[in-house]
């Protein structure tokens, strides 16, 4: 029964090992096809509404930021 078990596992390791090989040559392959998408991408388009929103969003911040040391150097004048 030994004898079974063990021509079992020493046939599986080398199935392993390919599947091992075969993943990694399918993840290279991606990874060299994602780099030539990537490097098609135009970085020069003009803004779109998501933008613009962010750009808002991070003018809000920094009027809140300003807003709120003011009031803090306020607050320690008073005390």
């Amino acid at each position: 029964m030994n004898s079974n078990v063990s021509l079992v596992i020493d046939g599986g390791l080398q199935i392993v090992g390919i599947i091992v090989l075969i993943l990694g040559i399918v993840v290279f392959l991606l990874w060299k096809s994602m780099n030539r998408q990537i490097k098609k991408i135009d970085t020069n388009l003009p803004a779109g509404p998501q933008d613009q929103r962010i750009a808002e969003d991070e003018h809000f911040t920094e009027e809140a930021v300003i807003h709120g040391e003011e009031e803090r150097d306020e607050d320690e004048q008073r005390t």
